[in-house]
């Protein structure tokens, strides 16, 4: 009986049943993957075939440039609320010293402040109104009829809807 079979029609015989297992497997669990592919929303990556980065000393000015802008659109968010805690930290410092040159009572402050800082709600989410909040308490500190503390000034911030 093994003799009627020929080495030929066991090699397509073998080469069928795997390309049908593959098949199986790959439909069966990579489906999604598979489907993207297929309507080109995804790339395939052959890691061998793949250039690798030359080191080189003499790239031209135009490619640092074109990395350079390509990092700050990807991270242009960031820079935008790190501009904003630059601003709203000049315009804190300057409303805490024209409340006291104007003499005004400890409720007028906060209701100021609050709305300063009304105009940054990306702050508000963002690490960095810890850091805000620290520095509205020690320019206040200067100032002993406008004192706050940073929790006082954190609550600045959820008061402001």
């Amino acid at each position: 009986m093994l003799n009627s079979i020929t080495w030929n029609r066991y090699i397509v015989a073998v080469i069928t049943l795997l390309i049908l297992w593959y098949l199986f497997v790959g439909l069966r669990y990579y489906s999604f993957e598979i489907k993207e592919i297929l309507q080109g929303k995804k790339k395939i990556n052959f890691y061998l075939l793949r250039k690798k980065p030359i080191n080189d000393p003499f790239q031209t000015f135009d490619q640092e440039q074109t990395n350079q802008t390509n990092l700050n659109e990807a991270f242009e968010e960031s820079f935008a609320t790190l501009d904003e805690v630059k601003e709203l930290s000049a315009r804190l410092t300057a409303a805490v010293s024209e409340s006291a040159e104007l003499k005004r009572s400890n409720v007028e402050f906060k209701n100021y402040i609050r709305l300063i800082l009304s105009d940054y709600p990306y702050v508000k989410i963002s690490s960095l109104r810890s850091n805000v909040n620290i520095l509205l308490a020690l320019d206040s500190e200067k100032y002993p009829q406008l004192l706050l503390t940073a929790s006082e000034a954190d609550e600045l911030w959820e008061e402001n809807n």
